[in-house]
């Protein structure tokens, strides 16, 4: 970049502070800020980060100073929108500035907005946003110096981190050197500025603007989204692994067992109930006959393999897409969590009754669930099965649902049941399977850090 836009920077910045809080209504303000944005966007699009520059063109663009970021993204209905705070924008130089736009366009691409919800329900703020941050910064160059970087974040937390892991795998950790902090120093991590503007970056309150994407909209609209924004970003030179999924995106995938549950949800048995407001359509000249009106209730059983290989980030995210799916039905759903055994039965009507699953070293049996819903006349129930599909071959108890899901944890398992009822559908579709970086849950390889994806 040339050094008349470092000056032009610097001026912004100064004007920023004359300005204070009237920058927002200061239309020339506004004006050479995003003349400086879009130089900064071009720059990009005329070298390596071509892809960047390309999403950035798309996203729709607003000062807020009320954040607690340099820049934040949240979803509207038809695109995402990017928030910058000039007082901290302002602050850095021109690569770090690109810095911070990957920075958030990676947030996008790999759908943080849609695990933020879970990780927030298990961990502080500072551990999840510290989590989310690390699990990206550690591939981009040219950060300011109050992003977290993992060699940073090692020495603020006196905690061991790998390269390349999950954001929970982070935030867990995390999350336990905060708790020993706590206990040893006897007070917890807080900020001082909880609400208002900021004029400096705090962690506490970064990423607050995800919260009001999930509630506004579900995690389907989300991912066709990003899928949209990443589709269109895909002209010219790419980074070697974005290459590889948008190749991936045009082969026709597998039926995932959302779809499967979407296309299914139709065809579940119809409750009735009487009602004096309608004649009877069989007998309609019968006025002392009452009519009827649809009470379909969703009635779901979700039961948990609790001795397989699904770790409760995935199943949380599961259940949670489950309620999604549903959120436009009356339905009741029951949790069933099984080994050997049945071991916690409990209704679910809320991502917030959610529980922590029981710890057990037990072995399988899928037949114990059955037994249950025999027992309890569920046979008109749906039942969604996650486990790793290694339990008996032979059920001791002939099922009287026949809507049944079994949905496959394991990279390389199968069904055990000998001949297999209901459908059978994997975790992951093939395409995630086949490159982790776009698994659920997400992004972290060690094939990402290389020289054409950091840059």
């Amino acid at each position: 970049m040339k050094n008349n836009i470092e000056d032009e920077i610097k001026d912004l910045f100064c004007e920023s502070l004359e300005l204070k809080e009237e920058l927002l209504a200061n239309k020339g303000f506004k004006k050479r800020f995003f003349n400086l944005i879009e130089k900064i966007n071009f720059d990009m699009m005329n070298g390596e980060d071509n892809f960047f520059g390309l999403f950035l063109i798309q996203l729709k663009r607003e000062i807020r100073i009320d954040i607690a970021s340099a820049c934040e993204s949240a979803a509207q209905l038809s695109n995402f929108i990017i928030y910058f705070n000039p007082y901290i924008f302002l602050k850095c130089s021109a690569l770090e500035m690109q810095a911070l736009i990957k920075h958030e366009i990676y947030h996008i691409m790999y759908n943080h907005i849609k695990q933020f919800k879970v990780l927030s329900r298990k961990y502080s703020d500072v551990a999840v946003n510290t989590a989310f941050d690390i699990s990206i910064n550690q591939y981009i160059k040219n950060l300011p110096p109050w992003e977290a970087t993992l060699e940073n974040v090692k020495l603020s937390y006196n905690v061991n981190l790998e390269y390349d892991k999950l954001p929970e795998y982070y935030a867990e950790k995390l999350q336990k050197s905060i708790n020993k902090r706590i206990s040893s120093e006897g007070a917890k991590i807080t900020s001082k500025n909880s609400k208002g503007n900021f004029t400096d970056f705090d962690v506490v309150y970064s990423h607050n603007l995800w919260n009001e994407s999930i509630s506004k909209f579900d995690y389907e609209q989300i991912d066709a989204l990003t899928e949209k924004l990443v589709r269109n970003s895909a002209k010219g030179k790419l980074p070697a692994k974005v290459d590889e999924y948008i190749k991936n995106l045009n082969r026709k995938a597998e039926i995932s067992w959302q779809d499967y549950l979407k296309r299914i949800i139709g065809t579940l048995p119809h409750g009735y109930k009487k009602t004096i407001t309608r004649r009877n359509r069989r007998q309609p000249e019968r006025y002392d006959l009452r009519g009827q009106l649809s009470n379909h209730i969703i009635q779901i059983v979700i039961a948990i393999d609790i001795s397989g290989s699904m770790s409760d980030g995935e199943f949380d995210s599961a259940v949670l897409e489950i309620l999604s799916i549903l959120s436009k039905h009356n339905y009741e759903v029951t949790i069933i969590e099984c080994d050997n055994r049945i071991r916690r039965v409990y209704r679910l009507k809320s991502k917030r009754d959610l529980k922590k699953r029981v710890e057990t070293k037990g072995g399988t049996s899928f037949s114990p669930v059955f037994e249950y819903m025999n027992k309890n006349k569920m046979k008109d129930h749906f039942l969604i099965y996650f486990t790793d599909g290694m339990g008996e071959k032979e059920l001791s108890v002939k099922p009287q649902t026949k809507k049944i899901l079994w949905v496959l944890t394991g990279q390389k398992s199968d069904l055990s049941l000998t001949p297999k009822i209901g459908s059978v559908k994997k975790l992951k579709n093939h395409v995630e399977e086949e490159f982790e970086i776009y698994r659920d849950v997400l992004f972290n390889r060690g094939e990402w850090a290389n020289n054409e994806w950091a840059k």
